[in-house]
């Protein structure tokens, strides 16, 4: 076995251990919002994989998506963090990020969405789909 392949099988094998995890807090939460939380974290971490190992055809397609993205993110988003704070620290109700409803269902959207995007980034990156298959730029050979 390769040390490539040692790797995988490790990431792979972390991957399935914190997705269990998830799973089991889920299972005991039984709260809907925080599956819904899980969901987006995994299909946003999805996305972000993707973006983050793009094969040659995807390349210029995804640079100018990343470049709305940042616009978006610099613009809008950054306008906006400030009323997120004045939600998640309201002194009328306390901070919000105290209560523990809160913080499971953001630390499960933080974990589904790295979880995701480790994933889909490791296994664009360096699983290999056969003689001729794309892979993202790095791994051409020749490159």
């Amino acid at each position: 076995m390769t040390s490539k392949n040692i790797e995988l099988v490790l990431s792979f094998t972390f991957a399935a251990i914190v997705g269990v995890i998830l799973l089991c807090v889920l299972i005991r939460i039984g709260d809907l919002t925080a599956w819904t939380s899980t969901a987006l974290g995994l299909a946003a971490g999805w996305g972000a994989g993707i973006l983050a190992a793009p094969y040659q055809s995807e390349q210029r397609r995804f640079a100018r998506i990343g470049n709305v993205a940042a616009g978006f993110v610099s613009g809008y988003g950054i306008s906006k963090v400030d009323r997120m704070f004045d939600l998640w620290l309201d002194p009328s109700r306390g901070p919000l990020i105290l209560e523990p409803t809160f913080a499971q269902r953001t630390l499960l959207f933080l974990t589904s969405f790295l979880l995701a995007t480790i994933v889909t980034y490791v296994g664009r990156k360096y699983v290999s789909h056969g003689r001729g298959s794309e892979q993202p730029p790095s791994a051409v050979v020749g490159k």
